[in-house]
């Protein structure tokens, strides 16, 4: 990325102020918690933030079975301190924005929202509804909680990457219901700019990547290849990381209260040798799959939705055991043209149509919102709630894993 790139997209938190209305959002907000992990095991979490700048440096939330008598006390909040603005500073981009061979069908308000609104009106509008009629979750999940017992060789373990506009915490219910079930579940946070905002931290300063606008011309392909890239690299320094907390070697964390991080107890937890798998939606589906690529140790991918553009014209092979779901919706040729030309010598891979979700119906971003109009206006859902979509993804997911790991 050029030194312009980054100036572009990079602000230290020193001369940010932009958020400034999040103490009023939070008190007008009603605060509900997620549903309650459905497997046999509590869920516990770290978070993990190594030093340098974004290109070299890695941001995980590590999900883990612990005992299930464990309590869940406090909740960690969902969309932390800046997550309001940023999603709304993001579906204002999109909007005005939308990328090459994703669907808008599913989105009923599109259309409206840009005859009626400039974007700043959309911003300012948006927010006032926001911050009126939008739930404050919280993550039934326990910071640092001891971790279950493992019997052989340790839990299983699947990497996950996001899509556009999310971060290491928007889909938590398809991680935390994983960990459930027995498996240490990584979300890793992308920080080249596809995310709506994130941090790292270079010496002192933490600096801020707010969500970087990428026009719809001809060098959108330029700067989505150059992410989808960057992903990749953000999956493999993930499982890099796994390997020396497994190995019990000693890793700096910078992250805020990273003293509450014990990462100790997760040493020799983890089977990376036979069970590391990866998963990915949309933007995180093509990511998956491309690291995958490069990497012996990843032994399958499941691919949810998977938004294959920034990987149109760059030569991979698709050579794990691989399944791709997609919703009625998002269903592309084009998309499913470039997993089929990397995959042709693949006789391992599965493709499925889900009836009942739309795109993001699999993520949280639902549950912020519960009334029925405007989840259908801002895409959230199509005839079947958020809510039951997320229990059958869960299976889907679920029963994907537990037939690799038997």
């Amino acid at each position: 990325t050029s030194t312009r790139d980054k100036s572009d997209h990079i602000r230290s938190e020193n001369n940010s102020k932009t958020f400034s209305s999040e103490t009023k959002t939070k008190k007008m907000m009603f605060k509900a918690p997620l549903p309650a992990p459905a497997g046999p095991f509590q869920v516990g979490f770290v978070d993990i933030m190594t030093p340098g700048p974004a290109s070299t440096s890695s941001l995980l939330r590590i999900h883990y079975p612990s005992p299930a008598y464990t309590k869940v006390t406090k909740q960690p909040v969902w969309a932390g301190e800046n997550g309001q603005e940023g999603m709304l500073r993001f579906m204002k981009t999109m909007i005005w924005n939308w990328p090459s061979w994703a669907n808008t069908s599913e989105f009923q308000l599109l259309d409206l929202c840009k005859k009626i609104f400039t974007p700043a009106t959309f911003f300012s509008t948006f927010n006032i509804g926001w911050t009126l009629v939008a739930k404050r979750l919280t993550i039934p999940i326990v910071r640092s909680a001891a971790i279950e017992p493992h019997s052989g060789s340790g839990w299983p373990v699947v990497v996950f990457s996001h899509g556009i506009g999310c971060s290491r915490f928007t889909m938590s219910q398809l991680c935390y219901q994983l960990a459930s079930m027995g498996v240490v579940v990584v979300s890793v946070e992308h920080r080249e700019g596809s995310g709506f905002c994130t941090q790292f931290r270079d010496g002192e300063k933490m600096e801020e990547i707010p969500h970087l606008r990428v026009p719809v011309d001809e060098h959108e392909y330029e700067v989505r290849n150059r992410q989808v890239n960057h992903r990749s690299d953000e999956v493999l320094r993930a499982i890099d990381i796994l390997d020396k907390i497994n190995a019990g070697e000693t890793l700096s964390n910078v992250i805020a209260d990273h003293d509450c991080m014990d990462l100790s107890m997760l040493q020799s937890s983890m089977d990376l040798t036979s069970h590391l798998y990866l998963m990915g939606h949309s933007f995180g589906g093509a990511t998956v799959l491309l690291a995958s690529s490069l990497d012996t140790r990843v032994k399958a991918v499941l691919a949810l939705d998977p938004w294959m553009f920034p990987l149109a014209k760059q030569e991979f092979i698709i050579d794990k055991p691989t399944q791709v779901v997609n919703t009625v919706q998002f269903v592309n040729k084009n998309n499913l043209g470039v997993i089929e030309e990397a995959s042709k010598n693949n006789t391992d891979i599965k493709f499925e149509v889900y009836q009942n979700g739309v795109h993001l119906s699999v993520t949280d971003i639902p549950c912020v919102f519960t009334q029925t109009s405007l989840r259908k206006g801002l895409g959230f859902m199509d005839k079947v709630s958020p809510e039951t979509v997320m229990v059958e993804t869960n299976k889907i997911v679920w029963d994907w894993l537990r037939n690799l790991i038997v």
